[in-house]
């Protein structure tokens, strides 16, 4: 069998070479999901042809994966799930359930949205099915 000897200063070098790769490795990890619990939101409330719900916003140090999101006012013509990242709401259609499973990152808002074409009192009805991730470094 053939014998390896190894000086001090080679010892040292590739030590030092595989400290730096395992440190540079785990640097770059995004760090991983860890289930914390499922959130729901859900209410009704008189309004009018248009109608938001609250606003929820994805607490530091978490993600939300939203499931399920319905919203309905009395013969609705549009449903949207609204999301603000940081620029104001936008809107998505919601009379599908295509664009589901939506992922939301810590400080992003959620809200619902309901209109109908005329005028008069109706009821809004909504409902947000949540599971969130607590983000582990």
């Amino acid at each position: 069998m053939p014998r390896f000897t190894f000086t001090f200063g080679q010892v040292i070098f590739w030590l030092s070479f595989l400290s730096l790769v395992l440190v540079r490795n785990t640097a770059n990890a995004q760090g991983s999901l860890q289930f914390n619990q499922v959130v729901s939101h859900s209410g009704s409330a008189t309004g009018s042809w248009s109608y938001n719900s609250p606003s929820w916003t994805v607490p530091a140090g978490k993600v939300w994966k939203i499931e399920v999101a319905s919203a309905d006012l009395s013969g609705s013509v549009t449903q949207k799930i609204e999301i603000d990242a940081g620029g104001g709401f936008v809107g998505i259609r919601i009379d599908s359930f295509s664009r589901m499973p939506m992922w939301l990152k810590a400080g992003d808002q959620v809200r619902l949205h309901a209109a109908r074409n005329c005028c008069g009192t109706a009821t809004f009805e909504y409902f947000l099915s949540i599971i969130e991730f607590n983000v582990v470094p």
